[in-house]
């Protein structure tokens, strides 16, 4: 028995190298991708571990002894259905000669007696007609794996008749002693007996898909997927971007991989929307669910607006159902020393504009629902300023929630027309994507970044270049460097 191990690139060239150097009868006994480079080049390769007796071996090198030259070379590219089939045929044909030569000595043996020659012949052949009833099992049994290897690894079954191997010549035989062919035949039925018993214990398939295939996306391209996925970005939003990616690039520049990053990074940074001026406006209305950091974002973009951009600016609350809410605003506008009003009804905000004439920007903190129920969604509708001071609604998120909750949630404030969204809580995450994911379904610009507990040091406004630092860990990556160094 010849075991071999073939490594290539593809398992298409894998294969052809195994039908090329064992002939189509070999055995595959396992195969895998391998994780380290193939080549200069630094691609992946598959190795395929394959098998074959070196009855079949020999079988194969004495049909391409007997070719010629351009005969051999279409042998070599034709399928392996066809390659048995000759091979078979050819020695056939040799045996068939050879056989009335290896016959000749039965017929000039005359001390034997007649009776004991018959049975000797009797004995013969019963050896011979178990042998090739056995041998024909074995064949029956590694069918499946012809089929398979002939179509290039696939593994769907379908039924063929072995090939009958060619009646071997009989031979008389001593008494007491076995004939040396049966004895071989057993030697190779015990060989392969233990083959099929290692090749039940693999698993039957040997091509595993690899990351992004059931979206249709190259091999060259599975490693970007799996770093867009893993940072949070939805594996459909990953696929469509890949998929343009395939369409646009050579397939040669596809096997680059700092080029493929590069060009999804610029994609990334032409496809974010950033709101434009996120400070403009006279009024800026901030609503979510509760615990997304609502007040934080307010009063950090309050203190910015304070301290760095030297505005007047007013705090307002209508969260009067949280205990303690109102009070905690209240500290906040002391602290700035801003005005502080709280909304109840929607009647509040004309009494309150006729004193904030002198005022800059009003900041207005809301209540945290989830707009379940068609009251919840009445009564915040009730509290937003009138449409004729053209407010400014952002919704805020907290980078922490699932992707699929943030999506219903959008959905769900989409009746209250926001205008861009802020995420919190980007430091406690590793799942950047969600801000991607989130901007593309619901086309709406990202208004600015909550990155920690400090105020005002840990808000800043969202940026290009910010959202694709998250999503690829571009910093990140060079302070593990720095700190290797």
């Amino acid at each position: 028995m010849q075991v071999k191990k073939f490594e290539a690139r593809t398992m298409k060239e894998a294969l052809e190298m195994v039908k090329t150097q064992l002939g189509p009868d070999a055995i595959i006994l396992s195969a895998r991708d391998n994780n380290k480079s193939f080549g200069l080049v630094g691609e992946g390769s598959v190795e395929i571990t394959a098998a074959v007796s070196e009855e079949t071996l020999q079988k194969k090198k004495f049909a391409e002894s007997r070719l010629r030259e351009q005969d051999r070379a279409r042998f070599n590219n034709s399928s392996a259905k066809q390659q048995k089939e000759l091979i078979q045929k050819m020695v056939d044909k040799h045996v068939q000669k050879a056989a009335p030569a290896q016959a000749q000595p039965i017929t000039q043996r005359r001390y034997i007696d007649i009776e004991d020659e018959h049975e000797l012949n009797r004995q013969n052949r019963v050896s011979e007609e178990r042998v090739r009833t056995a041998a024909q099992r074995a064949l029956n049994a590694f069918q499946e794996q012809d089929e398979i290897f002939s179509r290039g690894g696939n593994t769907a079954k379908k039924a063929a008749v072995p090939a009958k191997p060619a009646p071997a010549p009989v031979r008389p035989a001593q008494p007491g002693a076995e004939n040396p062919e049966v004895l071989a035949l057993k030697s190779e039925i015990a060989n392969l007996k233990q083959v099929i018993s290692q090749f039940q214990q693999m698993p039957q398939t040997f091509t595993g898909s690899h990351p992004g295939a059931d979206y249709g996306i190259n091999y060259d391209l599975s490693f970007v997927y799996s770093k867009l996925t893993s940072a949070g970005m939805a594996p459909e939003i990953a696929a469509e971007l890949l998929t343009q990616a395939q369409e646009t690039l050579p397939a040669l520049k596809l096997k680059n991989r700092s080029l493929v990053e590069a060009w999804v990074a610029r994609h990334v940074l032409d496809a974010t929307k950033i709101a434009t001026n996120p400070s403009q406006g006279k009024i800026h209305c901030f609503v979510g669910p509760a615990g997304s950091g609502k007040t934080s974002a307010l009063i950090k973009m309050a203190s910015h607006m304070v301290v760095r951009e030297r505005k007047k600016i007013a705090l307002f609350t209508t969260d009067t159902f949280k205990v303690g809410a109102a009070d905690q605003m209240k500290i906040y506008a002391q602290i700035l020393n801003v005005p502080f009003s709280v909304i109840r009804t929607q009647q509040d905000w004309t009494n309150l504009m006729r004193y904030l004439a002198n005022v800059d920007c009003v900041l207005v903190d809301y209540t945290g629902l989830s707009l379940k129920s068609n009251d919840e969604i009445q009564m915040l509708k009730s509290l937003l300023p009138p449409a004729a001071l053209n407010p400014n609604i952002h919704l805020t998120l907290s980078t922490n929630a699932k992707d699929g909750d943030c999506t219903e949630l959008g959905r769900r404030y989409s009746v209250l027309g926001y205008k861009d969204v802020i995420f919190t809580s980007l430091d406690e995450s590793t799942q950047h994507g969600t801000i991607y994911n989130f901007m593309k379904r619901f086309d709406v610009p990202l208004h600015s970044f909550g990155i920690g507990p400090r105020v005002p040091e840990d808000f800043e406004f969202a940026t290009k270049e910010r959202l694709l630092d998250l999503i690829f860990r571009i910093t990140q990556l060079k302070q593990q460097d720095s700190e290797a160094v």
